[in-house]
């Protein structure tokens, strides 16, 4: 057996967070924006966010990835280059430095 059988996915990490029983951090760019939720899908984000005890942005950041990653493995090798590569605008975008750390959150 390999290692990357013993590797959580994205998915079972996320549902680990939100079971109380994983942690994560995270330190890098991020860039603001603002979207408009379906509610039937925010409200399942925020209860898993209350879950977990963590910020809604973490939950969506990580769904996003998740589903990301898997539509990406559906699109032809072209189409996911296109979807991975990043443009001269984009590294030029403004950012800022965003940190998580799920045991400074928890008192752990």
């Amino acid at each position: 057996m390999s290692s990357k059988e013993h590797e959580s996915s994205k998915a079972e990490m996320l549902a680990s967070l939100v079971t109380g029983q994983g942690e994560t951090n995270y330190v890098g760019a991020s860039v603001q924006r603002s979207h408009r939720f379906p509610l039937h899908l925010f409200v399942k984000i925020e209860n898993m966010a209350r879950m977990g005890d963590m910020p809604v942005s973490l939950i969506i950041n990580d769904l996003l990835e998740i589903g990301l990653d898997a539509a990406v493995k559906e699109l032809p090798e072209d189409a996911a280059k296109q979807v991975a590569r990043i443009t001269k605008d984009q590294m030029e975008r403004p950012t800022v430095l965003d940190k998580f750390d799920t045991n400074r959150l928890r008192g752990a």
